[in-house]
């Protein structure tokens, strides 16, 4: 935390802490009341007592010197709490959009080369019949991918071919993108206002060229509108339980905000001054003061899109408002939290000096006696008064620790409970990242399933070796694109597996499968439904030679002409050893310098305790644990947190149960109990 920046804005930030001020006010009016004890015994005892009042002045200015400190401390430590809370909301905020918006790449990327589109647009010609055809497939595509609000195919006139949306009645484009997206290797990302959504206001847009595959010649151009309203919505709403009083945005790279949650007092629309390589900023927002943060994304597997960012404001008046936790015991916090030296350093300084005037007291005690026997009537008269006034002092300066001492315990415990706060908080952000992550390969095995070539090939009495080869080649195409897989393969109604992504893998081919998953997705006939393995150890993911754990998502290849006939499946291997390690590695908190902070470890985990992953090497997948009962009991979408003692060393353990993402996992399809656990040393 920027010293500096504390002291430009300590004024503002000190009125914003009662628990502060008090304290302040409080050592304020007690060090002008040893002035006053001071002044009295220079005035009654100065004749026998000048040293012991020298050294009772010099102790003042200690404890002034070290109150001085102590409010400097506790401005800083609580709004390092507070920023903290907020920059990891920020992250939070703009980094689960961006996860979100990396697989809108693949999904465009993969749809642009969907055989009927091509089909569609080599033609000349589209009857009325065609289009509704055509139509019908994209309605198929997003009842499976519902974050999109409108696909749209148009031709290389920019004609509307096809679209979804029929209260939008475009039949041509003269947006710039189109011209950008012909001309592009890939996808083109968009956010601006375009006439392919009118009266929409800014939309974004993922656009991509329709190709001949044979050719390479450029047949049109596919558009999906995302629905960038809802998913914000949804991302706010997740995070208004851990963001009270503060407002959360999306900006631009000049900061014009483009989601906000809070159109009331901080609308979409406007520009607002970013806090990027700065700790904080203090803003007016419709006449009250905000603290603002702002952060970049991380990316995800190398993917930044648009220069966007996570913006957080947190009103000031009510940001370092809390109430305290009685349930923490601030002895135990001082003496097993690995934090707490730093904060009891000046507590500990002011006993040092406590007891220095104690032993001065005494001192002074046994000197007013021995004065109080002196022939010499002044000496006799000082002698009486100086141990009223030793006591005064004394009893100033208990209170003066006091304070201290509270003070101290209050911050002790107040880092405790942000701690714990935050720990909860990460629990629920990476079982909800593993939720949004698991929802796309529920939507990608249903959508490839419905590949004709697939379906063609999988209704032919003999299957040939160039169908065999055919399909590869999809499942390799469509592998490239969507990275999260070791490999995908179809399978016959027997469960032979006829075709591999990965050429790595081809020796899985010919081997027929008895899983229950593969007779499961054999049973399936509406296209709509999916089904998904036991996290289980499979050779179909192995490594070295070693079998793995890990989830295979399976949907049933239908006939064209008859949808309740079943040819075969489709299974799709997701990476679960780096894709679920990175996903908890991704939520735990980390230093200045980026780096995981010692002893924070994540976890996801079955209720009965059966390790899914871990970032913790001593814990395998697999691998069965105790759980704590707490845990084991939370219900869909609940968390917890416990203050947890382990070998003298406390631990902020947060729990939080799975809560779906959308559709998936809350329509009653598919039920999957999982655990997210989050431990960071206190």
């Amino acid at each position: 935390m920027n010293p500096e920046l504390i002291e430009k804005h300590e004024k503002s930030l000190l009125q914003a802490m009662p628990n502060t001020s008090n304290y302040l006010k409080r050592l304020t009016r007690l060090d002008r009341q040893w002035t006053m004890a001071t002044m009295t015994g220079k005035i009654n005892c100065s004749r026998i007592a000048q040293t012991l009042i020298d050294f009772i002045i010099k102790t003042q200015e200690n404890f002034s010197g070290l109150k001085q400190t102590l409010i400097e401390i506790l401005i800083k430590e609580n709004t390092h709490k507070v920023v903290q809370e907020v920059s990891a909301v920020a992250q939070v905020v703009i980094d689960i959009l961006k996860r979100n918006l990396f697989e809108r790449t693949a999904d465009v990327g993969f749809l642009a080369t969907d055989d009927d589109l091509v089909r569609f647009l080599k033609a000349p010609e589209h009857t009325a019949h065609e289009i509704t055809e055509i139509e019908e497939r994209l309605r198929e595509y997003r009842a499976k991918y519902t974050v999109y609000n409108e696909i749209i195919i148009l031709d290389t006139g920019s004609r509307v071919c096809a679209h979804l949306n029929q209260d939008n009645n475009i039949t041509t484009s003269r947006d710039p993108l189109i011209e950008e997206t012909f001309a592009a290797d890939g996808y083109v990302e968009t956010y601006r206002e375009s006439d392919l959504a009118p009266g929409a206001g800014k939309v974004l847009i993922y656009s991509q060229a329709i190709k001949y595959p044979d050719t390479g010649e450029i047949l049109g151009i596919l558009c999906l509108i995302f629905d960038f309203a809802g998913e914000m919505s949804g991302i706010f709403n997740d995070l208004a339980d851990f963001s009270s009083d503060t407002i959360l945005m999306i900006l631009d790279k000049n900061g014009y905000a483009i989601a906000s949650s809070d159109n009331s007092n901080a609308p979409a629309g406007r520009i607002y001054s970013m806090a990027l390589d700065e700790d904080f900023q203090l803003v007016n927002i419709a006449g009250s003061t905000y603290l603002s943060k702002t952060v970049r994304t991380k990316g995800y597997q190398d993917f930044f899109g648009l220069p966007w960012y996570g913006h957080v404001l947190q009103k000031l008046e009510t940001a370092f408002t809390y109430s305290e936790d009685n349930s923490l015991d601030a002895n135990t916090i001082r003496e097993k939290a690995n934090f707490s030296a730093r904060l009891t350093h000046v507590e500990e300084s002011s006993e040092n000096v406590l007891s220095d005037l104690e032993l001065v007291v005494q001192n002074g005690e046994i000197m007013a006696a021995k004065k109080c026997i002196e022939p010499d009537p002044v000496e006799q008269m000082e002698g009486r008064a100086l141990p009223h006034i030793l006591n005064e002092i004394k009893k100033i300066g208990d209170q003066v620790q006091n304070v201290f001492q509270h003070s101290t315990n209050g911050l002790l415990k107040l880092v405790t409970a942000s701690r714990l706060h935050e720990t909860q908080f990460l629990a629920r952000l990476a079982i909800d990242i593993m939720d949004r992550n698991l929802y796309e390969r529920a939507n990608d095995c249903r959508w490839w399933a419905l590949t004709s070539d697939f379906k063609s090939i999988l209704a032919k009495d003999n299957i040939e070796s160039d169908d065999h080869a055919q399909m590869r080649k999809i499942l390799g195409y469509i592998n490239s694109l969507y990275t999260v897989y070791t490999n995908l393969f179809i399978y016959n109604r027997s469960g032979k597996i006829l075709a591999c992504s990965s050429a790595s893998e081809s020796d899985k081919e010919g081997h027929t499968l008895n899983a229950g998953y593969v007779n499961e997705a054999l049973r399936i006939t509406d296209s709509q439904l999916y089904c998904v393995s036991d996290f289980f150890k499979t050779d179909l993911y192995a490594l070295d030679g070693h079998d793995r754990y890990t989830y295979i998502y399976n949907a049933s290849i239908t006939a064209h002409e008859d949808p309740s006939r079943v040819l075969g499946g489709i299974g799709i291997i997701f990476d679960s050893e780096p894709e679920f390690k990175a996903m908890l590695h991704d939520v735990l908190p980390r230093d200045a310098q980026g780096e995981v902070l010692d002893g924070a470890e994540g976890m996801f985990v079955e209720p009965q305790g059966k390790i899914i992953s871990s970032t913790n090497p001593n814990h395998k997948a697999g691998e069965i644990i105790k759980l704590d009962p707490d845990f084991k009991n939370l219900k869909e979408g609940e968390s917890t947190v416990k203050l947890i003692e382990d070998e003298g060393v406390l631990y902020a353990s947060g729990c939080a149960h799975s809560a779906g993402y959308r559709e998936y996992k809350r329509d009653g399809s598919y039920k999957n109990n999982v655990l997210c656990i989050v431990r960071v040393l206190i």
